[in-house]
């Protein structure tokens, strides 16, 4: 006869191994990060639909939220292939625009009230990276590893997780909407600690999903997830921006010609 304390001692084992072997199901049912990609890219309407255009125009708002008070500045934001991107964001009460570009070389920034800079390292290469026009087609190429960690709730959607670190050594993990295949939205770390970029609100323009709402959070001391800033694109156009847009002004290159060190600390995730 079978002790009673031999029968839990075998009973604890199987329910060990049964627990192990769940485990090791889930995780090979998980697919690989090749296919989350591609799901991806087709969800935004394939390969074709995304190479047929070559420049883009997003007009909007972004509400920003701050300690002392929220503001609410509209924006212009200019892209075009391979590796070009200005973006334009008024400043309240008629100060001028501060600007961000990289012209496919150089990555630089112009604020009316603190003047040029140009950035090199690890910040121009983020620059780059967001100015990638092709990024969907392109991710794996800014990446030393990524690989699918599980099924987690992102914003309130459950999403495949993707863990992954980038050229320059900093984690960026990816999430995609387990149902629709599309970005949920990014997890990084940042100057305001664990922050989340988050997209919604896709569209099809001109046979491609973009998303028109872009929301920016970070985790608060408390563990509360807190909304920095919200955009909301207007309008999304293609093919319609003059190369001639993405030329550093005058000040930026005044600055290049000066040989100056590049500025430090402009990239906000990596």
């Amino acid at each position: 006869m079978v002790s009673e304390q031999r029968f839990v001692s075998v009973l604890l084992i199987l329910f060990c191994c049964a627990v192990v072997i769940g485990v090791a199901a889930a995780d090979s049912l998980l697919p690989s990060v090749k296919e989350i990609v591609e799901r991806y890219d087709n969800a935004l309407g394939g390969r074709d639909a995304i190479m047929r255009h070559t420049s883009s125009t997003v007009r909007g708002t972004t509400d920003v939220h701050m300690a002392a008070g929220n503001a609410t500045l509209s924006f212009v934001f200019f892209e075009g292939a391979p590796y070009r991107r200005l973006e334009k964001i008024a400043l309240p009460g008629g100060e001028g625009d501060v600007l961000n570009g990289f012209d496919g070389e150089t990555a630089w920034s112009f604020d009316p009230r603190s003047g040029p800079a140009v950035y090199s390292g690890d910040d121009r290469e983020s620059m780059k990276r967001d100015a990638d026009f092709y990024y969907p087609l392109n991710e794996f190429s800014w990446f030393k590893s990524m690989e699918t960690v599980g099924i987690e709730d992102f914003d309130g959607r459950p999403c495949y997780h993707l863990h992954g670190v980038n050229n320059w050594n900093k984690k960026n993990d990816h999430f995609y909407d387990r149902e629709t295949s599309l970005l949920a939205g990014y997890e990084f770390d940042s100057e305001l600690g664990p922050t989340h970029e988050i997209f919604s609100d896709y569209k099809k323009v001109d046979g491609v999903l973009v998303p028109t709402k872009q929301r920016v959070k970070f985790k608060s001391k408390s563990g509360d997830w807190v909304v920095q800033q919200t955009l909301n694109f207007e309008s999304v156009t293609f093919n319609d921006v003059d190369p001639a847009v993405f030329t550093p002004p005058q000040s930026v290159r005044d600055l290049l010609a000066k040989d100056k060190p590049a500025a430090a600390g402009k990239s906000e995730h990596p």
